[in-house]
């Protein structure tokens, strides 16, 4: 069978070789020293530009006195791990610069997360290094001995770290990471960005310094009014995850852009900033979109939302419904549009320009440029729709040529983190590569097709994966900590759409032995886990769990159940 590759419509730009905070800091605005770069949205407090990378100076010089990147690794490629724990503020990127000059490599962790999931990726990671909000020492604490570290790590307070900063000499010249080439600005890993890939349990993506400039890069040219220096934003979206790291540690800097940075999305929050610092640019993903929809909180501040010019979701497809009502919410002015990527794609695919003629609510965009991608299904490659997205209903795409995205390009990871197995699953070499990165192609696990414009639609996803507000959830993990309850003989794990949420729920299903009750482990499975991952589509008990002759749980049989009783929903509120 003949290969088909379909490519951007943008054509291939010339690429930075350098650190990203090279990028950064070579950038129009790294010395402005007026213009407001960072906004606290609580206090009000202010960085310009310069002062945040003066402040990553001062982080970088309290760090390598606390022996942080002193003694080069084994390792070339990665230096010392460091977990930041701590929530949206304006110093959050002062302290990922400092790290990153160090040669360090950055695994941000969601403060949501419990002692045990903290463990899980300690475990994964295996960091040199935790910075740690002092509110959350106990939580650090609790999971660093859930490790049984023989080694272990060095911990420092945030709190501390801004007390001290002012009083440190100069870095060191010492104290900097020099990136001198191509070669080392493609394989020096940057960040270890959590994910669950396409299926299985947690795993951590391997992003170089060239993966994010790249994407940073490419996206600036098939989306341009993403980068202007005029974007006021509101920050409610974890910096922990690589799509809020993405906006706020490097387009917004880079472009001069600036930043109101919330600790966590609050919707009253969301609408006071945006009028009291008249936003004009909110990134969202689709649950949040979905109560500025509907919620009737929004009309009493109808006349400063019609500043907002720019909406942008990501992490999961934005229905049309949910888009339409959102445009009648704010006002006609706002562009809505979607992207699509993922962590292993740093994150950007594809994304759309607000001033595209081809812009429409069921498409996630244009590919972007330096980027290629194969659609494939069942070992055979799909040609580009003659159609367009505007004939495709959701569910309806039996004769359309859909199939497996695999894509390549600058902004695609190096692989799976000591984990071997998944990133060989992961990826299929390519056999016509002319440039290095284009070795090999990544298997994303979502299902799409592209249209005679070039525009993308995602149509269904990996099946196997939940996309509970915004997050990738792992049936499998949940599966392995429900069958370690006393009163549960099997389980299985799926997802449930829920429209009005913008979010898939998550059900289990349960066999329990004799006496088991099913709202009693589901209360016991929720306190283990941070609020994306509880079950609030319920519990349903039943016979027996399906499952092929492999052993496999048959979770398609699952969905198809109806008339099923279930348990717990009443009290599952997102």
């Amino acid at each position: 069978m003949s290969t088909i590759i379909h490519k951007s419509t943008f054509p291939d730009i010339e690429l930075f070789q350098g650190s990203i905070t090279d990028f950064i800091r070579t950038g129009a605005y790294a010395e402005d020293n007026y213009k407001p770069c960072m906004i606290d949205a609580e206090s009000g407090e202010q960085l310009t530009q310069k002062q945040m990378l003066d402040c990553a100076d001062q982080f970088r010089s309290l760090l390598y006195q606390h022996g942080v990147q002193k003694t080069p690794n084994r390792d070339e490629r990665i230096g010392d791990v460091v977990i930041p724990f701590i929530d949206n503020n304006i110093y959050l990127p002062s302290i990922h610069y400092a790290c990153l000059e160090l040669g360090c490599c950055m695994n941000p962790a969601s403060t949501q997360q419990t002692p045990l999931e903290l463990s899980k990726q300690i475990r994964v990671t295996d960091p040199k290094v935790i910075i740690y909000q002092r509110k959350y020492r106990k939580t650090v604490m609790h999971a660093i001995d859930l490790v049984c570290y023989t080694n272990f790590p060095i911990v420092i307070e945030f709190e501390t770290m801004l007390f001290l900063r002012n009083s440190v000499p100069p870095p060191p010249k010492k104290a900097k990471f020099h990136i001198t080439n191509t070669e080392q600005a493609r394989k020096r890993i940057a960040y270890l960005g959590m994910s669950s890939g396409t299926s299985g349990k947690s795993k951590a993506v391997r992003l170089s310094h060239h993966n994010i400039v790249a994407c940073s890069q490419v996206s600036q040219v098939t989306f341009p009014a993403l980068y202007k220096a005029s974007n006021i934003c509101v920050a409610v979206l974890p910096s922990c995850h690589v799509f809020g790291l993405y906006i706020f540690f490097m387009v917004l800097p880079r472009s001069g852009g600036t930043t109101i940075m919330h600790t966590k999305f609050d919707l009253k929050q969301l609408l006071e900033s945006q009028k009291k610092y008249k936003a004009n640019f909110l990134p969202l993903v689709p649950p949040i979109a979905v109560q500025l929809a509907k919620n009737p909180l929004v009309k009493n501040y109808a006349d400063s939302l019609k500043q907002v010019k720019l909406i942008m979701s990501a992490a999961a497809p934005l229905g049309a419904e949910v888009t339409q009502s959102l445009i009648h919410a704010i006002g006609p002015q706002v562009r809505v549009v979607q992207g699509y990527g993922m962590t292993e794609t740093s994150p950007c695919v594809t994304l759309f320009d607000p001033a595209d003629p081809h812009l429409h609510i069921k498409a996630c965009g244009k590919l972007v440029p330096n980027c290629e991608v194969r659609i494939v299904a069942d070992g055979v490659d799909q040609p580009a729709y003659s159609g367009s997205v505007s004939d495709v209903a959701k569910n309806k795409t039996d004769n359309l040529p859909v199939g497996e995205i695999w894509v390549r390009g600058p902004q695609v990871m190096d692989g799976y983190h000591k984990n071997k197995p998944a990133t060989l699953e992961a990826f299929v070499e390519a056999s016509d590569s002319a440039v290095c990165y284009n070795t090999k192609w990544l298997r994303t696990g979502d299902v799409g097709l592209v249209d005679s414009f070039g525009r993308f639609m995602i149509v269904d996803r990996t099946k196997e994966m939940i996309k509970s507000m915004s997050k990738q959830v792992a049936p499998a993990e949940l599966e392995d900590m429900l069958l370690a309850h006393a009163d549960v003989a099997d389980a299985a794990v799926i997802g449930v759409e829920n429209e009005a949420k913008g979010t898939e729920q998550i059900r289990a299903f349960l066999v329990l032995k004799k006496g088991g009750d099913a709202i009693e482990v589901k209360k016991w499975l929720d306190s283990k886990l941070p609020k994306y991952k509880q079950l609030h589509g319920g519990v349903v008990t039943i016979d027996q769990i399906p499952k092929s002759q492999a052993g496999k749980i048959l979770r398609r049989v699952l969905r198809q159940r109806q008339g099923d009783v279930v348990l717990g929903i009443d009290s599952a509120k997102l």
